[in-house]
């Protein structure tokens, strides 16, 4: 009975002393396990008791990797909500910043974009120890990290100063740190740029943490490249395709933004004196080009604060902001001396383009857009009944 009892106890201390082991894996701490391997066990429960630890450690690290992949999807979640609520391009790098600093170390941050047509690396982000610092440019001929990465295609990630020393490289910008990961961003197997993150720490980094900034850094490029894409679209737009000036919908969008700002401006009607007649005389190409030399004209004016745009067939628009009579007299002199010294070709002969113009001040004319529209109109109409190539301000319903 005794003898009975005594084991009883012995097994009763070695379950207690298994329960305090697995109790010690809160702290990621198996050395406890080390006191189960004593005297009193045999082999086989030594052997039970090791396989127990073994797989306590891999379940562990799966639970390590398991919390990893939790924060990452969470931030490439958060991430990609915040690249379908803005196209903005400092805001995206910015996000991608705040977030990859959650879940690593950021002593040092940046993105770089690269055009392979350009010759240079831009930095439009950058940030060391938690501060934004403004953009740089280095050369893609430069012995850095940053242009390694691109001409490469290859990741590089350096995990004590030792191994930075062994690439004969330097930063592309700012000191250098103890670890650093530099991830080129492919798209459509072509280097846009690199994402790189440093530490102060040796050994800061894993190989989770490349795959995290390759997918950010993707998902910023793609952004990017969105944004340009819809900024290119949208300018096109409001862009007149024949002249390269504003077009109509520019035209109204500037003026009713400047009129709600309630700024001082002139409105400047222009429309040109010949062009029926040139062509139903030498045909609608000649008539092209005559557009097109007026509209060159309009480029010329060095009038500051003024804006041109063709709004449809031969009829073109000035707007000026915070005008004076002097210069708005100027635009119109300006004009015909440029057109004077450009004259078109056509089939040999030398055609000269003219125009009539009108112009209206705002708010001594008009209180709205449409008002002033209508009375830069009427000064318009006034100039062409005192014959081609004349001009007229606006001064009131008699003129």
């Amino acid at each position: 009975m005794d003898d009975i009892r005594v084991k009883i106890i012995n097994e009763v201390s070695q379950l207690g002393n298994i329960v305090s082991a697995l109790k010690s894996i809160g702290s990621n701490s198996f050395s406890n396990l080390q006191i189960l391997e004593n005297d009193l066990m045999d082999a086989e429960q030594r052997k039970f008791l090791l396989t127990i630890r073994d797989e306590l450690k891999k379940l562990d690290e799966r639970l390590k990797d398991m919390t990893w992949l939790n924060s990452h999807l969470r931030i490439l979640q958060d991430f990609g909500q915040t690249c379908t609520q803005t196209l903005n391009e400092q805001i995206l790098m910015e996000k991608a910043y705040e977030l990859v600093s959650r879940v690593m170390p950021t002593d040092a941050f940046f993105i770089a974009l690269h055009d392979e047509d350009s010759p240079d690396i831009h930095f439009p982000f950058m940030a060391d120890e938690g501060e934004i610092v403004e953009p740089d440019t280095i050369s893609l001929d430069s012995s850095s990290f940053t242009a390694k990465v691109i001409k490469s295609k290859e990741t590089i990630h350096a995990k004590t100063a030792e191994e930075l020393d062994e690439f004969n490289v330097t930063f592309g910008t700012g000191n250098q740190g103890k670890t650093c990961i530099f991830v080129p961003i492919i798209i459509d197997d072509k280097v846009k740029g690199v994402i790189s993150a440093q530490s102060n720490q040796e050994f800061a980094y894993r190989r989770e943490h490349e795959e995290l900034l390759q997918m950010i850094g993707n998902q910023v490029m793609s952004s990017i490249i969105t944004a340009q894409l819809y900024s290119k679209n949208y300018k096109m737009s409001l862009t007149d395709e024949m002249t390269s000036l504003g077009n109509y919908r520019a035209f109204h969008s500037d003026l009713e933004d400047l009129i709600q700002e309630n700024n001082p401006l002139a409105l400047i009607m222009i429309d040109s004196d010949g062009l029926k007649g040139i062509n139903d005389t030498y045909g609608h190409h000649a008539g092209d080009l005559y557009i097109k030399a007026l509209a060159d004209g309009m480029k010329s004016i060095h009038v500051p604060n003024a804006k041109a745009y063709r709004y449809s067939g031969d009829e073109f628009m000035f707007i000026l902001k915070n005008p004076s009579m002097e210069n708005v007299k100027n635009i119109f002199k300006e004009l015909r001396a440029c057109l004077a010294g450009r004259p078109i070709n056509i089939n040999g002969i030398n055609i000269y383009v003219s125009f009539s113009g009108g112009a209206a001040i705002y708010p001594a004319h008009a209180q709205s857009a449409e008002e002033l529209k209508r009375t830069a109109d009427h000064a318009l109409y006034m100039s062409k009944r005192m014959g081609k190539n004349q001009d007229k301000i606006y001064c009131g319903a008699g003129l």
